[in-house]
């Protein structure tokens, strides 16, 4: 049992950090793209603010169940839910916090000399604020050996 554990949380630290990561790099992706009215959107447009949602939703399910609602046994999840990964998933999800407030005040700093949509300052803030805590989270389980 100890083993499958191991592999778990080796598995959950990686899914954690690769999505986590991956997110913030695929933003360039969908970033400028979805910049026109929702009027004159293509199917395109509809299907990588689609992937948006989607990825999104996925990082803070993750992020919020351990990613093991619906796999491993009850014995499993509890042991991979223990008190260190809880104070871990909270450190997330407080960096996450702080991450969103210091580019809020960057975005608020920027917009003064670049013209810049709400919608682009809030996907930028979104996306930190979604992928920060998974990285964190995975960075602090790795550090400690979970």
């Amino acid at each position: 049992m100890t083993d499958d554990i191991e592999k778990l949380s080796r598995r959950r630290r990686i899914v954690s950090a690769g999505y986590g990561i991956l997110f913030l790099v695929f933003q360039g992706v969908v970033f400028r793209s979805l910049d026109a009215p929702v009027a004159l959107w293509r199917a395109v447009d509809w299907a990588k603010a689609a992937g948006f949602v989607g990825w999104s939703g996925t990082l803070i399910f993750v992020l919020a169940t351990g990613g093991l609602l619906f796999r491993g046994s009850p014995a499993a999840r509890a042991a991979m839910n223990d008190e260190l990964t809880i104070a871990n998933r909270k450190a997330g999800y407080r960096a996450g916090y702080w991450a969103v407030l210091a580019s809020t005040a960057i975005c608020f700093v920027l917009v003064q000399f670049e013209a810049t949509t709400v919608s682009e300052a809030l996907r930028v803030l979104f996306a930190i604020g979604v992928a920060t805590p998974a990285i964190r989270f995975a960075a602090l389980e790795r550090r400690q050996g979970a």
